[in-house]
């Protein structure tokens, strides 16, 4: 079942939750803010509500939410373990199963067997769990978690709402993105009411970055390149060999480009280091770029997409560069 409204979730999900004592949760591969945030606030209120959750990032997890209370409960999974014992799988902001990465390539039979519960913001998400709760037009899962957590009249520690503010402030860039709405503003209110630490959250975010990063995004900007509204540049192993950079900084990279005077799109090309290439499309209103990303089996939302292409970078960029050409020229 998927619902769009949070209040007519809540008696399916709470249902779920009487069944169940350990609950795993899970959300994509290279966990951004939002992922993180919205993972380890659940744990936090699932805990208080007497249940055992366990987080399980799929990959390393970002250097800003490592001030995250409670991120030393956050496990990052090793390719060719077991997933740990739990009565019910719960899923944060990720459109797929596909997107949980090693977990469900090694586990996707486990992952189908469980009960599932998914809370996600994605337009893209195919509602794959037993309860779905999808609010394309909110600004951020922590945003939804929010929502959820009032509806099922659960408590929400200091803790709890400081991580889910990261992860409202991480995806929204501060209220800075076109999904920003009221709502999203109500919501960052009621968990500073809740105790949540915005100065932590602000400290960690913006003004710690690592010198490693600052030096990528200058290899990246100076490889950039434009044709009339679209730019595009891209990261490789080698830059982040060189400059110590961790993978996540290539983030900050599409965030300085988003900013760039007259640019409708953008494209970064990340090289991965099994050889693949991951695309993050960034655009202006009118220019759909999960439609773009979805050719590639991604997705994301209308303004923020990514996808993963088993190619090298330049036929990469023969590819993408064109597709998002052609959605620039239909939108003049």
């Amino acid at each position: 079942m998927i619902y769009t409204d949070p209040t007519a979730a809540a008696p399916a999900i709470a249902a779920e939750l009487e069944r169940a004592g350990r609950i795993l949760l899970l959300s994509h591969i290279n966990p951004d803010g939002d992922a993180i945030g919205s993972m380890l606030g659940l744990r936090h209120a699932l805990r208080d509500l007497g249940k055992t959750p366990i987080a399980l990032a799929s990959s390393d997890i970002p250097s800003y939410a490592e001030t995250l209370p409670g991120i030393e409960h956050v496990q990052v999974y090793t390719p060719g373990t077991a997933l740990p014992e739990a009565d019910l799988i719960w899923m944060v902001d990720t459109a797929s199963l596909e997107r949980v990465g090693p977990v469900h390539t090694e586990h996707a039979e486990h992952l189908r067997a469980q009960p599932l519960v998914i809370v996600d913001h994605h337009v893209t998400n195919d509602g794959a769990g037993r309860v779905n709760l999808i609010m394309s037009q909110a600004a951020s899962t922590a945003e939804v978690l929010y929502l959820l957590l009032r509806a099922l009249e659960a408590p929400i520690s200091p803790k709890a709402a400081t991580c889910l503010l990261l992860g409202l402030t991480t995806d929204t860039q501060s209220f800075q993105t076109n999904s920003t709405n009221p709502q999203s503003l109500h919501v960052a209110a009621e968990l500073l009411k809740a105790g949540a630490q915005h100065r932590a959250v602000v400290d960690a975010v913006y003004y710690a970055t690592p010198y490693s990063t600052v030096q990528l995004i200058g290899q990246a900007l100076s490889r950039i390149e434009r044709d009339g509204a679209l730019i595009w540049t891209y990261v490789s192993q080698e830059m982040l060999r060189q400059t110590g950079a961790e993978d996540e900084a290539s983030d900050d990279v599409v965030q300085v480009m988003q900013r760039v005077a007259g640019v409708r799109a953008c494209i970064l090309f990340k090289e991965r280091a099994g050889g693949d290439i991951k695309i993050s499309l960034r655009s202006s209103p009118g220019i759909d770029v999960a439609a773009i990303a979805k050719t590639w089996g991604g997705g994301g939302h209308t303004q923020a997409a990514g996808a993963t292409l088993a190619m090298d970078l330049d036929a990469a960029r023969r590819e993408v560069i064109p597709a998002v050409q052609s959605a620039l020229a239909e939108k003049p």
